[in-house]
């Protein structure tokens, strides 16, 4: 008995093709698009900061006779920042500012900290009004409020002190940290706060002991967007501290601007060197600054 075996066809299995080379040219247009104005604009947001610190190294005659290509790179040097240390306080300003910066962004997290616990973990009556009065604050304009500040502050003696400075500045971030704060706990689930009671963790313990390791990249978010804010305050600062001595770093920098004539190199000097301490802490922070930004959004 004959077995007839079937002829089996063998099929050769052909290699995936690669992208054909007309929807590469399709796309290159397409992201033109989107990369030429990325680039235009990261040009006019640069470009400021550059010529800030290029006219702060030259000297303040070529400033005034302006710039051509013969001369750009002439006669550049670091006489500025010798006159900036030497010639003014400039140097006590930014010893001012950092104290005063530092110290009211603790008492804003610490604060915030435990305000956006309450309100993210209890339920209590007048929660809602609460809530609706910690935003209306920030519905009222800062220049309204100097006149009754410098006010209450001349009759308790917090004029011209660190004290009072940092009581405004600390009020003035306060209520924007509370919400941020809120919003970070939200994100954390309950059961944290559960097995820390049980492991018998009182309320601020539960706070500083379990949840705000876990919600760190928000509070960094709080702390270097308060510390911003405190840093680059001018208005408060000039009306309250009118001693030299306590004097913050934008209010000097703003001394700087004569009423006859200006000193350019000078003056851009003086704003590089107000620029550093807040680059520098956004590059030491960014990647937690940027968790923190998207980790109030989630919501358990």
């Amino acid at each position: 008995m004959s077995v007839h075996t079937p002829m089996l066809s063998q099929t050769s299995s052909s290699p995936a093709s690669p992208m054909r080379p007309d929807r590469q040219d399709r796309r290159r247009p397409a992201d033109l698009l989107v990369v030429v104005p990325t680039l235009v604009v990261l040009a006019i947001i640069v470009f400021p900061v550059v010529w800030m610190v290029y006219s702060s190294l030259r000297p303040a005659d070529a400033i005034a006779t302006g710039t051509s290509w013969s001369n750009v790179f002439s006669g550049l040097g670091l006489d500025a920042y010798q006159r900036l240390f030497s010639e003014s306080h400039y140097g006590r300003y930014l010893g001012n500012s950092i104290v005063v910066s530092v110290i009211s962004t603790c008492c804003t997290v610490v604060l915030s900290a435990i305000a956006g616990f309450a309100l993210s973990r209890y339920r209590f009556r007048m929660r809602t009004s609460v809530l609706m009065l910690v935003l209306a604050t920030q519905l009222l304009p800062f220049v309204v409020l100097i006149t009754p500040i410098y006010l209450a502050f001349s009759e308790v003696g917090l004029l011209n002190s660190y004290l009072g400075i940092v009581v405004v500045y600390t009020a003035m971030t306060l209520p924007m940290a509370i919400y941020l704060m809120m919003g970070y706990f939200n994100a954390i689930p309950r059961g944290l706060d559960e097995a820390a009671r049980i492991d018998g963790c009182s309320t601020l313990g539960v706070i500083f002991r379990v949840i705000v390791p876990v919600a760190l990249p928000g509070i960094v978010t709080v702390a270097v967007t308060a510390f911003i804010a405190t840093w680059e305050e001018f208005l408060f600062a000039t009306v309250l501290l009118t001693n030299d001595d306590l004097k913050t770093v934008q209010v000097g920098l703003a001394g700087f601007f004569g009423e006859y004539a200006t000193d350019w190199s000078l003056v851009m000097a003086a704003a590089t060197v107000a620029a550093i301490p807040t680059v520098v802490l956004f590059f030491l922070v960014q990647k937690r600054l940027v968790a923190g930004m998207a980790a109030g959004s989630v919501k358990e």
